[in-house]
């Protein structure tokens, strides 16, 4: 939350940092927890999505869900989690840029569950630029790339929109009980 009369180009203040950093920790624990076989496909996309939502929704600053995937990102890559090893840096900032994108274009209308369930679902949908990648890399043909990386970003559009949602109503409950600015 950026304090009245700043010039919006300042750094972040301590209790901004704190909170990304607080939100950081949060994407690692939860990609650490979801790597249990749960079988549903996609599902891990639920608690970054409503992460990166509620840091987005808590640090009103241009880059604040961006960092809060870079910093879960990196630690995710040093912490050895993951397949496709320093790959998820960008598999986790991506829909940092995403959720930090649909904030700004939304304006007021982030605040509204069902605006951040959009968001959500394009945060997940961002999945599918990696797996194209990683796959067409792999030399793998170029229809099959194309049909796996659409199932795996519409399962994680699907997830993403429901954390979104969930992100965004719990930023209207704190915003309720006085712990969150208006709007």
């Amino acid at each position: 939350m950026a304090r009245a009369g700043r010039p919006p180009g300042r750094a972040f203040d301590t209790r901004e940092a704190l909170l990304l950093a607080f939100f950081a920790t949060f994407v690692v624990l939860s990609k650490a927890a979801l790597r249990w076989n749960l079988h549903l496909p996609g599902h891990s996309m639920f608690p970054i999505a409503l992460l990166l939502v509620l840091a987005r929704a808590c640090v009103k600053r241009p880059a604040a869900a961006s960092l809060v995937g870079l910093l879960a990102g990196v630690a995710c890559a040093l912490l050895g989690m993951g397949k496709g090893g320093p790959l998820i840096v960008v598999k986790l900032v991506l829909p940092g840029v995403v959720v930090d994108l649909g904030a700004r274009l939304s304006g007021d209308r982030f605040a509204a569950v069902w605006c951040a369930a959009g968001i959500g679902a394009a945060a997940g949908a961002s999945h599918f630029l990696p797996v194209a990648l990683v796959e067409s890399l792999a030399g793998l043909d170029a229809d099959l790339v194309l049909a796996h990386a659409a199932l795996s970003a519409g399962t994680k559009a699907a997830f993403g929109a429901l954390g979104g949602a969930g992100g965004a109503a719990i930023a209207a409950r704190l915003r309720h009980h006085g712990l969150l600015p208006g709007g």
